[in-house]
């Protein structure tokens, strides 16, 4: 389908937050669905001379149904409608076109050759689910489409790496990966152990059953050993499980300390947490759960998330915005859809068009014959590294095989944790807006 914006560019400079919110108060842009089918596979570039004329598309590619989907299609709509009021990209207009993976790898990179050779889209932003992303970077590769991309597996960035020019043009844009969600949780456990002093030993982890937590587990394994803390049970559960009593009561019956889910794709850390509550299980859960980032879990589990502790991912919470375009995005956003981000993936999207604006400002800037080229926008990508960051609603620098750099001054999963209805981050210091507090069904 395709969102089509009909924006007046009557506003110059960078938005004050009235501006922005009165911006954002109008009528939604008409969705249409368009049944295009997919061309020929082509290892030949989109001629971008002619594309870039009237208008740019820029798509959104993701699992519509879901709100990962949806959170990326909104931020993106919004940063299109915000940007064509400042006079668009070098003058042209930004048009969204979406396109639905339904977390599917076949349906992915048709939706992917659709977007790039018959709605010309100068950049797709999105993914979701490391093997779907897989399978579109190789369609990325024929079509030669700049890609800010989600997903979280360290093999993506690895494809970078190792075949530059075939893959040279896939970024990470939403979170870090796989390998950094290991030392998050690492830092986790030194957290509770060193400053809170709980004397964790024992963790039953519970994690999706996909490639991305392979390269999770991979890397925690040695950094918990390095500890002296013991993975007593690895339980992989697949997508839609919902049966968590059972291992549950089994984390317990072992007398874990830590029960850390490692959860995305399979969709139900609501339902692991209400059973947890409901169970009455004594023990801290802590880790990574997908679904507790989103602003609505507390109300989605009826309050059983009271006390859980996870990593945010992409590095914001809507009660702690890091940077100040992150605050004014939030509100927006809000003002626009009635409601904050659905998911992170809303703040990836969001940053994606405005870095793409930047780096084609840049390239035109520096005299490029065409600055929408997709080589030359790699180019001026590749120079936001981490000793030039840029700020947007995190600080974005990427490394030589573009993953997204990580660390407490750029993007990293925080430490955070539900209390009384509302998200904080409980570490590090410097980002931290509240004090971890035990759970009463654990204390207790």
């Amino acid at each position: 389908m395709s969102i089509k914006h009909e924006v007046s560019k009557d506003a110059e400079g960078v938005l004050a937050i009235a501006l922005l919110l009165l911006g954002c108060a109008q009528e939604a842009p008409e969705v249409t669905e368009t049944h295009t089918p997919a061309p020929e596979a082509t290892a030949e570039t989109p001629q971008l001379e002619e594309v870039a004329k009237e208008k740019i598309v820029i798509s959104v590619i993701g699992p519509m149904a879901v709100s990962e989907g949806t959170a990326e299609k909104n931020a993106a709509m919004l940063a299109a409608e915000e940007i064509n009021k400042e006079g668009g990209i070098l003058g042209k207009e930004i048009e969204i076109v979406v396109g639905d993976t339904k977390l599917d790898p076949s349906t992915a990179t048709s939706e992917f050759r659709r977007l790039a050779t018959v709605e010309n889209a100068v950049m797709i932003t999105g993914g979701f689910s490391s093997g779907v992303m897989n399978s579109m970077m190789e369609t990325m590769a024929e079509t030669k489409t700049i890609f800010l991309a989600d997903a979280s597996s360290p093999g993506h960035p690895a494809k970078v790496a190792e075949d530059y020019e075939k893959y040279k043009y896939w970024f990470r844009i939403s979170q870090n990966n796989g390998t950094t969600f290991a030392w998050d949780l690492a830092d986790l456990i030194d957290f509770f152990n060193e400053q809170e002093g709980l004397n964790i030993k024992k963790i039953y982890i519970i994690r999706d059953e996909h490639i991305w937590t392979d390269a999770v587990i991979a890397d925690l394994t040695p950094l918990l050993e390095e500890r002296g803390v013991e993975i007593i049970k690895d339980a992989k559960v697949p997508k839609g499980y919902t049966d968590y009593d059972v291992l549950l009561l089994e984390a317990q019956d072992l007398n874990a300390d830590v029960i850390m889910p490692i959860l995305a794709i399979a969709g139900t850390g609501d339902v692991l947490t209400k059973s947890w509550k409901e169970l009455g299980i004594s023990i801290l859960l802590a880790g990574h759960d997908l679904k507790a980032i989103d602003a609505e879990f507390y109300e989605d589990t009826n309050g059983a998330a009271e006390g859980e502790v996870f990593i945010a991912d992409g590095g914001v919470l809507s009660t702690a915005p890091p940077t100040d375009k992150a605050a004014e995005f939030l509100e927006a956003y809000k003002v626009k859809y009635g409601h904050y981000p659905e998911s992170h993936q809303a703040y990836g999207a969001y940053d994606a068009l405005y870095i793409y604006k930047m780096a084609v400002e840049a390239a035109a800037e520096a005299g490029e014959e065409n600055p929408f080229d997709p080589d030359v926008v790699v180019k001026y990508l590749e120079k936001y590294t981490p000793e030039n960051p840029v700020t947007l609603t995190r600080v974005i620098a990427w490394y030589d095989n573009h993953a997204l750099a990580w660390g407490d001054d750029f993007v990293r999963n925080w430490p955070s944790q539900w209390q009384d209805g509302k998200q904080c981050i409980i570490w590090p210091s410097n980002v931290a807006n509240c004090e971890f507090r035990m759970p009463e069904q654990v204390s207790g």
